[in-house]
């Protein structure tokens, strides 16, 4: 749900993901679209319908109730303090922040996922991982399409672009960055790429053992895992050293805000928390 980023957008970005979309309107209609979405891959009996619309009226309404606030109260804590330069323990909270509400949200919708995994019979089992095996396809075909060159040109411009999103226009002096930052995805991609097979690979499991484990569990461990990027002993130095860039560069983008770049990140961040204190009533 939540898209990977490493720029000073990126913050906000997986917070604002966590409304589950950038419309009040979207939002409010989200539980209809995932019903429906649902139904359409797996071909919902009647019971399982209606307890599937029932799960997702309460994880919105708690999301509404718990989440929206927690996550207005964060960006205004951003806004805040981006009016200066940001100290790495800021950037380093604000991070260990959002990751919290990533899991938080993931976690209310487990018990729902794991009742609703219980009651599949095989045919619904098989419909869902014939239809995530084709999605993994289609976006492995997608990049395998572009060359390094121009997968690193499409992450250095997705950087830029992202970020222009919250500060406006960019500055010649800001481009080394950008290109710096594709340079170390392009760097860890194999370590990614390892991290989500295992992931991808524990959840078909949990959905093909569904009847002789116990689900909750299980992907209460998954998500967890999946929140952390974490996948085992044998990726955690690469992950480590990763993220320990990562940080280091969103500091120094900080650094690198002129003061009309913070003022409108400062606007932006008011804005989205106006709009979601006003969501959560």
């Amino acid at each position: 749900m939540v898209k990977q980023g490493c720029r000073t957008g990126w913050l906000v970005g997986c917070l604002l993901l966590l409304v589950g979309c950038t419309t009040e309107l979207a939002y409010n209609t989200l539980p209809f679209w995932i019903h429906y979405y649902i139904d359409d891959i797996v071909n919902l009996r009647p019971e399982q319908s209606r307890q599937v619309k029932a799960d997702l009226d309460k994880i919105q309404q708690w999301h509404r109730t718990h989440e929206l606030p927690a996550i207005a109260e964060r960006l205004g804590l951003i806004a805040t303090q981006s009016t200066e330069r940001q100290t790495m323990a800021q950037l380093r909270a604000h991070q260990d922040a959002v990751k919290e509400r990533i899991r938080a949200t993931l976690q209310a919708f487990v018990p729902a996922t794991a009742r609703l995994l219980d009651s599949f019979d095989d045919e619904q089992a098989q419909a869902l991982t014939q239809w995530m095996e084709e999605e993994i396809e289609q976006a492995t075909q997608r990049r395998a399409k572009r060359s390094e060159d121009e997968q690193f040109a499409y992450q250095r411009d997705d950087l830029e672009e992202d970020t222009e999103e919250w500060v406006g226009d960019t500055g010649r002096h800001q481009q080394p960055l950008f290109a710096e930052m594709a340079q170390y995805q392009q760097a860890a991609m194999p370590t990614f790429r390892q991290v989500r097979e295992r992931l991808v690979s524990r959840l078909f499991n949990i959905i093909n053992n569904r009847q002789s484990i116990d689900t909750e569990a299980a992907l209460s461990q998954w998500v967890n895992d999946v929140v952390a990027w974490r996948a085992g002993p044998e990726t955690e130095t690469e992950m480590a050293i990763y993220r320990s860039r990562r940080l280091d560069w969103l500091l120094r983008l900080d650094r690198s805000l002129d003061d009309e770049q913070r003022n409108r990140l400062v606007e932006s961040l008011n804005e989205w928390q106006t709009r979601l204190s006003d969501m959560s009533r």
